[in-house]
């Protein structure tokens, strides 16, 4: 008798092989969460408040954005309070935005803005990565991933309420999408308008983001040269512009005045041109109509009209005081780079939440200051191993130039240089690398046992 053929069920099967993630996936995976762990352990130990400054006026307009009353701010006899005020363009709006979101997402509390401080930072480490290997190779791009998920002035920061780490991201981001393509190419339309569109979300959440679109004139000048240059400086200016113009519109409806961005870039010039300057933030004694500067932020009509006289005192002096712009000029530079240390009195409230235990404080200032240094002297020092005449080298320098030069013709503020420490690390690390390869290797040697980039399973 024949036996009749018994049909075969056949299920689908996950082959491991098509789970299999790449060991360098792994490892910029743990990196980046090892990134996140550091920062949140951080935000967590500290009991910072935003009592006043600009993360309390931060803090402020994002619950006001959440609860619906819009961009504004109003204040008691101390300081900035919650709900209905004046509309106010003293500040960018990117971060208080961002914030305005999470809060209406996730509630409103200080912790809350700290994590995603710490989201943040924790998501430049694989663009960090991303720019190492773009610029050096990946065992740079490695390294520098690891270090800036690692270092301590990266992280120091994370609890305050400042917009540092979303520019950041930003800033790097589009760093990254810069070198990642040519303006030759006949279809460079699309990563030049996403170029532009992160210039325009860069400027709108801190003005230095204005340095990216010198910096890719000059690294398109040198890679393709001026017709190219002019082309993609032009299409990404024009994107940025297209970005920025609702809220240019904004501030036109509801201030009343041509205001591109916020009016701090006033206040910002007079504080830097001065005949009492320091080179670094001192609200000047200017009364204008009545007011003082620090008053300028609560009534629209204060606002507006301290933008344009404070811009046009702030020009007039440092056309008639030459000699004196030199003076400030090195000022600037000097509290633009300064250590991170400064940071302490904001994480301790100017002593009203103090690092515990006894003697942290004082530890933490020497780690920030010695880590600090010894970044800046190794990327310093190792310049001659690695920089040649390559636009994406030249890059590094440029961006670090004009950034030096945006700040010499505002104001110089330690806080202001941590968006360049992704430059600051690859520099160090790529110098390392040219200088000494076997110093470079010993960096990779304790991962090598583990790491085989693009090894098949077995």
């Amino acid at each position: 008798m024949r036996t009749l053929p018994t049909p075969t069920l056949t299920m689908p099967r996950w082959r491991i092989e098509g789970l299999r993630v790449s060991s360098l996936t792994l490892w910029l995976g743990g990196m980046t969460l090892l990134g996140l762990a550091l920062r949140l352990i951080w935000v967590f130990y500290t009991d910072t408040i935003p009592l006043g400054g600009d993360p309390h006026w931060y803090y402020v307009v994002g619950i006001n954005i959440a609860e619906g009353f819009g961009f504004v701010a109003n204040r008691n006899e101390l300081w900035e309070i919650p709900g209905p005020g004046e509309p106010t363009a003293f500040w960018p709006p990117g971060y208080p935005f961002a914030l305005g979101a999470l809060f209406k997402l996730f509630g409103q509390s200080i912790t809350s803005g700290q994590v995603l401080n710490a989201v943040l930072g924790a998501a430049t480490v694989p663009i960090v990565y991303a720019l190492g290997k773009r610029i050096f190779d990946h065992r740079v791009g490695l390294v520098s991933a690891l270090l800036f998920a690692l270092f301590p002035n990266v992280i120091a920061g994370t609890p305050l309420l400042f917009p540092e780490p979303l520019f950041g991201l930003i800033f790097a981001a589009a760093l990254l999408l810069l070198i990642s393509f040519s303006p030759v190419d006949e279809r460079s339309w699309l990563p030049l308008a996403g170029f532009g569109f992160l210039i325009g979300l860069a400027m709108l959440t801190r003005g230095q983001g204005a340095v990216l679109l010198p910096a890719a004139g000059l690294y398109w000048l040198m890679q393709s040269g001026w017709r190219p240059a002019l082309r993609g400086t032009l299409i990404a200016a024009l994107v940025a512009a297209t970005v920025i113009a609702p809220w240019t519109v904004r501030n036109a409806v509801e201030l009343h005045a041509f205001i591109p961005i916020s009016t701090n870039s006033g206040a910002a010039l007079r504080v830097g041109h001065n005949a009492e300057s320091t080179g670094t933030t001192k609200w000047t004694d200017d009364v204008i109509g009545g007011f003082r500067m620090w008053e300028s932020l609560y009534r629209p009509e204060w606002e507006v009209r301290g933008y344009r006289e404070y811009t046009s005192l702030a020009i007039s002096y440092a056309i008639s005081h030459p000699l004196h712009e030199v003076e400030l000029a090195g000022r600037k530079v000097y509290h633009l780079y300064r250590s991170d240390s400064t940071v302490i009195p904001w994480l301790t409230t100017l002593g009203a939440t103090p690092l515990e235990p006894g003697g942290l404080e004082r530890a933490l200032r020497w780690l920030l200051d010695s880590s600090y240094y010894a970044l800046i002297f190794v990327a310093v020092a190792s310049i001659p191993f690695w920089l040649r005449r390559d636009p994406i080298r030249l890059l590094l320098v440029n961006v670090v130039l004009l950034w030096t030069l945006f700040h010499i013709a505002f104001l110089g503020e330690p806080r202001y240089h941590i968006p360049l420490y992704p430059l600051f690390i690859i520099a160090a690390v790529g110098g390392v690398w040219a200088a000494a390869p076997g110093i470079g290797d010993m960096l990779l040697g304790w991962l090598r046992s583990l790491w085989r980039a693009d090894a098949p399973a077995r």
